[in-house]
């Protein structure tokens, strides 16, 4: 049955909104999606739908979307905007339970282990994810002094990706290094400082590969822990790369690399 809600003072309503808050979200356990086409692939990966908003632009239709998944509400547009984190919403959005991974879900896979260190732009973040779903990188791990993998900017900024592949936070620098001890996996770094470039390397079959900071790059902690570092020349006269496309860069390089020795 599909509820109406009009008021902008409704328990459920001013619980959504303060999921645009980092705080509440970790609390809740939850964040606000929109769009039909990002919560249709929220719901391909596995990710649990608590309530489904939709106003009445929306074609209801498509309601089957939610269908014996969650309670469905039908709610005036001024309530969808005190919700939606947009300046223009969409007419549907979802309360979505977070989902976490864990490095146990890449033990046994061989490939690029995407790392960021101090990652702190949503949109950088929610690009690279993206980009990492797009190469076919085994996973994405989000140290603990990075940005909140859950705020709306990243969420919009990974296009659904974040749905499909597995994005690890929580992880400290040395369990990183533990874990890639343990593992067998190479970790290095990207540096503009003693570095190879990349294009000489020889890239390992099981590779954790850490991005830095947007002003100051990989911390000091992770430059001392690695095996190697690596750097992409520029003919320009940029200092440095954007770290999203860095980090296509690298990402598609090492697939490419895969491929040719396979």
């Amino acid at each position: 049955m599909i509820q109406k809600i009009t008021s902008l003072q409704n328990t459920l309503v001013k619980r959504t909104a303060e999921l645009k808050n980092k705080k509440n979200r970790q609390k809740d356990n939850t964040f606000f999606l929109e769009g039909k086409r990002a919560i249709e692939e929220a719901l391909t990966g596995g990710w649990e739908i608590e309530a489904l908003f939709f106003t009445a632009q929306y074609d209801q239709s498509n309601i089957a979307l939610a269908e014996n998944k969650a309670p469905c509400y039908l709610v005036d547009e001024y309530v969808m905007n005190k919700m939606a984190s947009t300046e223009h919403p969409q007419s549907i959005g979802a309360v979505i339970h977070q989902k976490q991974s864990t490095l146990a879900e890449v033990q046994n896979k061989e490939g690029l282990l995407l790392v960021l260190d101090g990652v702190m732009d949503p949109g950088n973040l929610g690009t690279i994810i993206r980009t990492a779903d797009a190469a076919q990188a085994m996973g994405v791990v989000i140290l603990d002094n990075s940005v909140d993998l859950f705020n709306p900017k990243v969420i919009r900024s990974t296009m659904g990706s974040i749905f499909h592949l597995p994005v690890i936070t929580g992880v400290s620098k040395t369990g990183l290094k533990d874990f890639c001890q343990k593992e067998g996996i190479s970790l290095w770094v990207t540096s503009l400082e003693d570095a190879a470039d990349y294009h000489g390397v020889q890239w390992p079959r099981r590779l954790a590969l850490v991005m830095g900071n947007e002003a100051r790059g990989v911390s000091e902690e992770l430059l001392t822990m690695a095996e190697k570092k690596i750097y992409i020349p520029m003919a320009g006269r940029a200092e440095s790369l954007n770290v999203a496309v860095a980090a296509g860069i690298l990402l598609f390089a090492y697939g490419y690399n895969s491929c040719q020795s396979k």
